[in-house]
């Protein structure tokens, strides 16, 4: 997981040659843009991403 927010990242599994795997890098580069952070935390049951804002923002 330590490279889901780099650019042409896709998951091992993925056969689908239709995409370029930039969706989550774009997402995290549009977070820090405006000073915030994406981080994702996984487990077997649920994966979840969160848009982290300083206090006070």
């Amino acid at each position: 997981m330590e490279r889901l927010f780099q650019p042409f990242t896709r998951a091992r599994e993925h056969t689908s040659r239709d995409e370029l795997g930039l969706g989550l890098y774009i997402a995290s580069q549009i977070a820090l843009a405006h000073g915030r952070t994406l981080t994702v935390r996984s487990s077997p049951e649920e994966t979840r991403f969160a848009l982290l804002v300083p206090p006070g923002n």
